[in-house]
């Protein structure tokens, strides 16, 4: 009975070790798997950070990237208004050539031009009309023609014959760089003839220094001129009449030059081709330097 009772305890006490045996079992298979869980979880959590960290560091440098590209993108675009703003005063430019080159074309064409040179300055805007003047030296190409005659006849100047020749008869009408060549050399050859002639008539004035004052100067060659034939013929008339005296000294100058002959006398025209060598003869010793205004 009593062994019974034990072998009974007995197998209870199995039946609850063995209980026991598949809780611990299963409570060490849950705690295992948990410990897995747990290290899988850490392994994400690091692996978590490490992305983190990278995808930090992705951001940063597509930040940079991002500024780099926005300073690039503004100084391109200032560098497009900056061409834009050049394209435009380009264009301006051309405009304000072109417009210039129309106008010295019709300045050398001898068509009226604008005397107003200056737009932005409102001082200027009295001077806002068309000016032509009648030049009948206008026709280049009689000037090209008239100056190959001239040199072709000069001894030595075959060069400048050649030069005028290019601009004598073209087949077709000359270009403005041309018409511009013609007028700089007939300037210079006009400054050339006006300063030869100025230096003859004012041997001891001194030069002008600007072609305005060139010009200045000679306008005032034929005032001049008339003033040196009068200075002349009144040196030229005293040395005779002086001549005169030497002979007849009762002779009063101002009588015989002023009163015509009377009656009984031979006009002064009778006796002109007589008395020439004489006259010839005074010039010879006229200075022609004696100024009398």
């Amino acid at each position: 009975m009593l062994d019974a009772d034990g072998a009974a305890a007995m197998e209870g006490l199995r039946a609850e070790l063995a209980r026991a045996k598949e809780q611990a079992r299963r409570s060490d298979a849950a705690a295992s798997k948990a410990a897995k869980e747990l290290k899988a979880e850490k392994a994400a959590h690091c692996r978590s950070r490490e992305e983190m960290a990278g995808m930090a560091v992705k951001l940063k440098d597509a930040t940079d990237r991002y500024e780099v590209l926005e300073r690039e993108r503004r100084a391109e675009q200032e560098d497009l208004k900056k061409a834009d703003a050049e394209a435009k005063d380009a264009r301006s430019a051309m405009r304000a050539m072109k417009e210039e080159l129309r106008q010295v074309g019709d300045i050398v064409a001898g068509k009226p031009f604008m005397l107003r040179r200056k737009f932005t300055d409102p001082k200027y805007a009295q001077l806002g009309r068309l000016y032509g003047a009648e030049d009948p030296y206008l026709d280049l190409a009689a000037s090209a023609a008239d100056a190959v005659v001239h040199f072709r006849s000069q001894e030595d100047h075959e060069m400048e014959e050649l030069f005028w020749s290019q601009f004598h008869s073209p087949e077709r009408p000359l270009p403005l760089s041309d018409r511009l060549v013609e007028w700089a050399e007939l300037n210079r050859l006009s400054g050339l003839a006006m300063t030869d002639v100025v230096a003859h008539l004012w041997p001891k004035r001194p030069k002008p220094k600007s072609y305005f004052g060139l010009l200045q100067q000679f306008l005032g060659a034929v005032p001049h001129i008339k003033a040196m034939k009068r200075s002349a013929c009144i040196e030229g008339a005293r040395m005779a009449l002086a001549r005169g005296k030497t002979y007849w000294a009762e002779m009063d100058a101002t009588a015989v030059a002023s009163r015509g002959s009377d009656k009984s006398r031979l006009p002064a025209e009778h006796y002109f081709e007589e008395v020439l060598q004489g006259a010839r003869l005074i010039e010879s010793q006229c200075s022609k330097d004696v100024m009398f205004e």
